[in-house]
Formats: structure tokens, C-alpha cells, sequence
């Protein structure tokens, strides 16, 4: 994986649509993103969309614009829009409490059923990566 340089870092930051730059990975704002994938869809050529937001297209190599198109991409037809810095949603703590003055039988029962939905809920998610496994290995065959 290539590493920005300090300057190529300096430079990075001081364009209007990076949110954030580290020696190993840029991130993109949101109003970037939505130009970004306006353009695309609209026939532009990705290098094109890049060098007409002020970005040095010397510091990208193919693989990682590909990467980013298909990064927006995926964030577009998500459903749940873009979003500026790191994908956090999967590290969502789960907000599930048993409600205060509860007594206590029915906090023994309550905590048990909060248990089994934590545990399904990581049950969904494990299924879930086993299904997009399977489908990418499929596309590649």
C-alpha cells in the first residue's frame, strides 16, 4: 500500500473536499462525494471528476480511484447516504436497557431476552458476511 509523503499530505488538506488525511488513507466530504457521484453518473470519467476538484491525479495510482468510485459507490445505493470520515455503523454499540424500577424477576427475564438479541443480532451479521462472501466468489467465477 503507498504512503502519502508530507507534502503530498499538506496538499491533500488544504483541498476544500478532504475531511481528513492520513499517511495511509484519504477521506472525502460529503459535498464531494454527492459531486463526486453526480458526475460519474453522469458520464464523466473519474480522473476528469478528480482533476476538476483540484485534486493532483500524480498522487493516485488506478487502483486506488478505482477503489474510491466503487467506495462512493456503494455509499450511494446504500440507502443510508455518504458520510464524511470512517464507517462506524458496525461498531454501534447496542443501546438495549432494562428500564429502571423494573422488579426483580422481571429484570432476570428482561436481561436473558436482551441477551438473546445481542446474540442474534451478531448471529444476522455473521450471515450476512457469509452471504456476501459467497456472491463475490461467484462474481469472480
Amino acid at each position: 500500500m503507498r504512503e502519502y509523503t508530507a507534502k503530498e499530505m499538506k496538499l491533500l488538506k488544504a483541498n476544500p473536499y478532504t475531511f481528513k488525511v492520513t499517511k495511509n488513507k484519504l477521506y472525502f466530504t460529503v459535498e464531494f462525494k454527492e459531486a463526486f457521484w453526480t458526475a460519474y453518473q453522469a458520464g464523466m470519467a473519474p480522473r476528469k471528476i478528480l482533476e476538476d476538484f483540484g485534486y493532483d491525479l500524480e498522487m493516485f495510482g488506478q487502483k486506488q480511484i478505482d477503489s474510491m468510485v466503487q467506495g462512493i459507490k456503494r455509499q450511494a445505493q446504500g440507502g443510508s447516504g455518504f458520510r464524511q470520515g470512517e464507517n462506524r455503523e458496525r461498531r454501534k454499540r447496542d443501546n438495549l436497557s432494562i428500564p429502571e424500577g423494573a422488579p426483580a424477576e422481571s429484570k432476570e427475564s428482561l436481561e436473558c431476552i436482551l441477551n438473546e438479541v445481542k446474540y442474534l443480532r451478531q448471529e444476522v451479521e455473521f450471515l450476512k458476511k457469509i452471504v456476501r462472501t459467497k456472491n463475490t466468489a461467484a462474481r469472480k467465477s
